[in-house]
């Protein structure tokens, strides 16, 4: 659950914290108090793209933080495992605009990103708002809303089906670029000229490094020499700096016998020692060094060839080695041709069949599922006073492989009595698209593990019983998981266990959004304003009280 919210110079809220509870809570407020703005508040803790516009004028950044209680569910500790967090659970979302639209994203007080909230926030939290609805009428989305209501027993095959799909797509892929590829002696002939100058040149990585290293002591080889001799005459001649060091270790070789000098006696016989040692190794290294004019030419011939093949086939001799296979493939594939493309024919074909397979098994679920979501969705149009209405899911098998499988799915409904079934944009009106809605969603979430759910004025363009009925359908869903909805129905506002009052406040530079909870006696206050507007009356306070104590 969305246990707190905290939200800092976002649009006109200056500074807010809220502290959700469980069960059943609303926020009301005059239109344009910036109810809306709390839902794109959290929205942007869902991965929603960030604006400049989001950041309150006059400041350098907003700030949204949530904090939620969460249940961890075996697919929630999988994506966890693919964003590499730890599956706690507590989650702390945090969200920082900059004024230039920039934007951090931190989980847990680590960054991550906007990608990383779209794959974790759907396991926390779902909202549902009007551009929800808006989803009914289009048919894409139809198998979406059933396959949600069936993920228990399609989750795990949809999965396998996503794999073995994107091979039958690149098999396909790969056998259509074969046919239509340019496959003519002339086209043989220059794959064969490239094959060779690459394999002219069939070195390693640490191969040319080590190429690279002995060309560049070639090439300092003067300066180098000049070097060794000044460092041998300051070391090793009359007046160097290993004879001074040794007759000064002759010196004081004496005071050895004293305590307190033999052991700074001793370091420094062993520093002559050391550094006689050091000397002897960098003229040996050296001495192993010689010019060799012919293999000088020869790495430069090398190194020029190697670079040369960097430009034309990748930056590192792994990049052209890769290129180098992908050569002996194409090269092979033009002089087998046509038995080639056979073989792909025939892996096509058997990776259709198998694709295919769990695209019926997908289809048979879904078939299953259709006619108890069905039945589902009737009880709950009845229970939202539809109850002539009839909801059918339509499903046809689909001839050819898509993402999604072979399964067509499309939702009709009749709202009258003999009335033909029909799209739902093309007879339900507002309010009855709104009832759909809410009973497809509230069907759906009987059987997924989401603790909170977000209701962004769904109730639009019902009133009356049917508002009654609409805030008796969240109740109901608050009993298991977190409700907390926007609404302007004192209807669905008397049901809620808390009452959350936005208000906006304008001074002459500014305006500023706040939000409180209300205790027993603002509720009924509240409420009345939404019976009855800006005039109060005591006949509206006591159908507020009427209300609550229904």
């Amino acid at each position: 659950m969305l246990k707190s919210l905290y939200v800092s110079s976002f649009v006109i809220i200056d500074k807010m914290k809220i502290d959700f509870q469980e069960g059943m809570s609303v926020i009301t407020g005059e239109t344009g108090a910036g109810k809306s703005i709390v839902i794109d508040a959290i929205g942007q803790l869902c991965g929603n793209r960030s604006s400049a516009s989001f950041v309150k004028k006059g400041c350098s950044e907003a700030v949204i933080e949530g904090v939620f209680d969460v249940t961890v569910t075996p697919q929630l500790e999988v994506i966890c495992q693919q964003l590499h967090i730890e599956a706690d659970d507590e989650f702390i979302i945090t969200k920082n605009i900059q004024s230039n639209g920039k934007s951090q994203v931190k989980i847990n007080y680590q960054s991550s990103t906007h990608n990383a909230l779209k794959l974790l926030m759907p396991y926390l939290i779902d909202i549902h708002s009007q551009f929800e609805t808006q989803k009914l009428f289009a048919q894409k989305n139809h198998i979406l809303l059933l396959d949600e209501y069936a993920k228990d027993e399609l989750q795990d095959l949809f999965l396998d089906y996503q794999t073995q799909f994107q091979q039958y797509k690149d098999i396909q892929q790969h056998l259509n670029q074969t046919i239509q590829e340019d496959m003519s002696d002339e086209q043989l002939d220059f794959l064969k000229s490239q094959l060779k100058e690459i394999e002219e040149v069939s070195y390693t990585d640490d191969e040319i490094d080590r190429f690279e290293e002995e060309l560049k002591i070639l090439q300092n080889y003067e300066k180098m020499n000049e070097s060794i001799r000044n460092f041998e005459q300051l070391m090793n001649n009359g007046q160097g700096v290993l004879p001074k060091l040794k007759e000064a270790t002759y010196e004081i070789q004496s005071l050895s016998s004293y305590q307190e000098f033999e052991e700074p006696v001793e370091s420094i016989q062993n520093l002559y020692y050391n550094l006689l040692d050091i000397t002897e190794n960098i003229l040996d290294t050296y001495r192993s060094f010689h010019f060799d004019e012919y293999r000088f030419n020869e790495l430069q011939d090398i190194l020029f060839k190697v670079n040369r093949l960097k430009r034309k086939y990748g930056f590192t001799m792994q990049n052209i080695q890769e290129y180098h296979d992908e050569l002996i493939q194409k090269i092979q594939t033009i002089e087998n041709r046509e038995e080639y493309i056979l073989q792909l024919q025939n892996k096509l074909q058997q990776q259709e069949k198998k694709t295919k397979d769990i695209a019926m098994q997908m289809h048979h679920i879904r078939k299953k599922y259709a006619k108890k979501f069905e039945a589902d969705i009737h009880q709950e149009l009845q229970d939202l006073y539809l109850d002539k209405a009839i909801f059918k899911v339509q499903i046809k098998e689909s001839q050819m492989l898509q993402p999604l499988g072979c399964t067509d799915v499309q939702f009709m409904v009749s709202i009258n009595q003999g009335q033909d079934l029909s799209l739902l944009n093309e007879t339900a009106s507002g309010g009855e698209i709104s009832r759909i809605m809410l009973a497809i969603k509230t069907t759906i979430l009987e059987y997924n593990s989401i603790d909170t759910i977000i209701f962004d004025e769904i109730d639009t363009g019902v009133s009356g019983k049917v508002a009654t009925k609409i805030g008796e359908k969240m109740k109901k869903t608050a009993l298991k998981k977190q409700v907390i909805c926007i609404t302007h129905l004192p209807q669905v506002a008397a049901l809620a266990d808390y009452h959350y009052c936005i208000e906006k406040k304008s001074t002459d530079d500014e305006t500023i959004t706040s939000i409180h909870l209300l205790d027993s006696n603002q509720k009924i206050i509240e409420i009345a304003k939404m019976l009855s507007g800006e005039t109060m009356t005591q006949e509206a306070i006591a159908n507020a009280k009427k209300l609550l104590d229904a």
